[in-house]
């Protein structure tokens, strides 16, 4: 690797990654507390099984509405701007939820809070578009997506002397954790106003061999994604490859969500108490964050994606499918720990496909949309967990019907080729 390049790169995985970890770090932390919190907060709104599954996903139809409109507006105004403004936004809106009284000011809540996160994910990998180039994306994907096992971990591990303050200042322990974890959210906004350049011919820190290796590498690359096809923002939102990814991320996003909102419900009925579900919690999520960086690495060095993506949505599919017939509490452990460990190869390795394909404002519509698409599974999985529960009293059936979210992605990952034409070799 020539000089230039090598400094370049460790340049932005030490100034940019550490922003955009931590950006979606507290956004996953707002957006999963909730399944802590639901331990106690439940009981305490009299909320049922469907209607906090109901809330759940209605966190995704605020999502889905306003993920498209959100990227594009950071498009004009650029990242420093508005990446700031729905940090803060949802910020707030998850303040809000320590003190909502009931199911429907927690829908409420669940909504606004759906509306700020809207442009920050698909934002962030239009943020890496600008930087990484594509030899080096899947693992600066792996790094950025890696916050969310590590934030859902780290959320675990503290979530459980939080519960623990109950009564302090008159608030309940569910209040304070929403309370806590909002507040690093707020703080980080000003973070991003101030210390994320617009793009590398921006960065002051970057040396003047290094911004003009990446600069020139990132529009070559640029140039021959258009030479193969140039996307208007039109074309992006109805190009049948982008829309064959986004209908896959359904089933994902369904079987990550309806997992991650219910996992802590589900460990308690195996018979864990309440005080150690959030520590079995981390456990699953800590096995997905190795296997997700050392897979990504894999697929980086190979320049192959697609059976990269397939193979673990497959064994992600089977391991779900699995806890429909499984008794034994350690058995169904390690096949969950399967379906979401597969899961997060799945994502850190096929978002990097429509990402090769696109550029400047049709990659932050293309990569919206595929957002918007994929998340409207993170309106039905909660959904239908909570649903499936209420009804039957477990959880076996829903889970297995999650399962089949990631065996369909795994078939569309493994046929769709057409994209490997705008990579370069």
């Amino acid at each position: 690797m020539p000089a230039p390049e090598a400094s370049a790169v460790r340049h932005v995985m030490w100034r940019i990654l550490p922003l955009l970890f931590a950006a979606y770090f507290v956004a996953y932390i707002d957006r999963v507390n909730v399944g802590f919190a639901a331990l106690t907060m439940n009981a305490d709104l009299g909320l049922n099984s469907e209607q906090y599954g109901l809330a759940g996903g209605l966190f995704f139809v605020g999502y889905v509405a306003f993920s498209v409109p959100s990227n594009l507006v950071l498009a004009r105004l650029g990242a420093r701007v508005w990446i700031p403004l729905i940090t803060t936004l949802w910020g707030i809106a998850s303040l809000l939820n320590a003190f909502v009284v009931g199911p429907h000011s927690f829908y409420l809540v669940r909504f606004i809070l759906g509306v700020g996160e809207a442009g920050l994910y698909p934002g962030l990998l239009y943020i890496l578009t600008m930087w990484a180039p594509e030899r080096y994306r899947v693992r600066m994907l792996m790094l950025l997506i890696l916050s969310t096992p590590f934030s859902i971990m780290v959320g675990s591990l503290i979530s459980q002397p939080i519960l623990l303050m109950d009564g302090i200042a008159g608030l309940r322990g569910w209040q304070w954790l929403f309370v806590l974890q909002a507040l690093p959210t707020i703080a980080l906004g000003l973070c991003f106003r101030f210390a994320l350049p617009e793009g590398p011919s921006a960065a002051p820190w970057l040396p003047q061999s290094e911004k003009a290796w990446l600069v020139a590498q990132l529009d070559s690359e640029r140039q021959h994604r258009e030479s193969v096809q140039r996307f208007s923002v039109a074309g992006a939102l109805t190009n049948g490859t982008v829309w064959l990814i986004a209908l896959a991320g359904v089933g994902i996003n369904a079987a990550a969500y309806g997992l991650i909102l219910f996992l802590p419900q589900m460990i308690h009925q195996l018979g864990v108490s309440a005080a150690m579900t959030p520590l079995v919690n981390a456990v699953p999520f800590a096995a997905a964050a190795v296997a997700m960086a050392l897979w990504s690495i894999r697929s980086d060095r190979r320049r192959e994606r697609n059976w990269h993506a397939a193979i673990p949505a497959a064994i992600s599919g089977l391991g779900l499918v699995a806890c429909a017939v499984l008794r034994d509490p350690v058995a169904i452990m390690v096949a969950l720990t399967l379906g979401i460990s597969g899961v997060f190869c799945y994502v850190a390795v096929f978002w990097a496909v429509p990402s090769a394909m696109l550029s400047g404002p049709a990659a932050a519509a293309g990569l919206a949309l595929i957002n918007a698409v994929s998340n409207l599974g993170s309106f039905v999985g909660p959904y239908m967990v909570g649903w499936v529960r209420q009804v039957t009293g477990n959880y076996s059936l829903a889970i297995m019907a999650l399962g089949l979210g990631p065996l369909a992605a795994s078939i569309v990952a493994a046929s769709l080729r057409s994209a490997r034409k705008f990579e370069q070799d």
